[in-house]
């Protein structure tokens, strides 16, 4: 099962997403189609599944002013906001796609818009233990 989890930190937050290959391949089909349709797609509708953790993709423009990257939407929220250029969305699907089609046993690939301050998303396959972000572990 894919799954993700926001991992609160006042230093190197992060939005850990874990899956087996042909699983990662479900986020990057979701970035993929937000890269196309644009406007707004929730990650957990798409089979990202997640027990405390709603991440929604919202369609920005950085000529706009927006701030553009993965954010709470309130203090201690575990709602967040991925704000994203059509073609940053393109960019990370491809990049979780390679990671998914590697074939490699391990690895990760980090998504972010080089913003101080933003939640860097963390894409991962076969560095954690099967169960890890499952209610079971926690």
């Amino acid at each position: 099962m894919l799954r993700m989890s926001f991992m609160p930190s006042d230093f190197h937050p992060i939005l850990l997403v874990l899956g087996h290959a042909e699983e990662l391949l479900v986020l990057a089909n979701a970035l993929g189609k937000f890269a196309e349709q644009g406007g707004q797609l929730v990650l957990n509708d798409e089979g990202v599944h997640s027990t405390d953790t709603r991440v929604t993709l919202q369609q920005s423009d950085p000529d706009a002013g927006e701030k553009l990257g993965l954010w709470q939407t309130s203090p201690r929220s575990m709602d967040l906001t991925w704000r994203l250029p059509l073609a940053y969305a393109r960019i990370f699907s491809d990049e979780v796609a390679n990671l998914a089609n590697a074939g490699e046993p391990a690895g990760s690939t980090t998504l972010e818009c080089d913003r101080l301050g933003e939640i860097r998303v963390k894409v991962s396959i076969g560095e954690w233990e099967e169960n890890y972000l499952t209610d079971g572990f926690r």
